[in-house]
């Protein structure tokens, strides 16, 4: 696998000892991606053969989960935006990279956005008072969301 966006954090991997951390396998996510007829960025892909079924740098904030469980967070973040009546809000096809909160909280990315897409956050509990705060892009670029996770993440807890 030839590493183009998600640099950083194959140095991360390394310099802390973590390369060899499970990553998933191409085929396996082509044959989810199969499962689901939808098609992952670039991007993504690249940091699920990286880090595999969680990264701690953000899965300690509650917002990384194996696919399995993603697809879950992903159909109950459908169900969520139903229930709340924002399915208007997303349009178009997208994947939850991550949620809190029985997916009332997601991260989430559209899959058409090209190969290193933005990253957007949405509350569905508390957008209907302050719609501006709690739904927005909250990262240009997958890869800047991970990065971000780095910067501010703290090695010593994975001791």
């Amino acid at each position: 696998m030839q590493i183009k966006f998600m640099q950083k954090l194959e140095e991360y991997l390394i310099e802390n000892n973590m390369k060899d951390s499970s990553g998933i396998p191409v085929s396996e996510i082509e044959s989810f991606e199969q499962k689901l007829n939808i098609q992952f960025p670039k991007a993504y892909k690249e940091y699920l053969e990286l880090t595999g079924d969680g990264f701690r740098p953000i899965s300690v904030s509650g917002l990384s989960i194996e696919l399995f469980y993603l697809e879950e967070y992903y159909e109950l973040a459908k169900v969520n935006l139903k229930e709340y009546g924002l399915e208007h809000l997303i349009t178009k096809d997208f994947w939850v990279i991550g949620e809190i909160y029985g997916s009332l909280y997601i991260n989430f990315i559209y899959l058409d956005e090209g190969d290193n897409p933005p990253v957007y956050g949405l509350d569905m509990e508390n957008y209907e008072d302050y719609p501006e705060n709690f739904f927005r892009k909250i990262a240009d670029s997958f890869s800047e969301y991970v990065e971000k996770a780095i910067d501010v993440y703290n090695p010593k807890y994975d001791r």
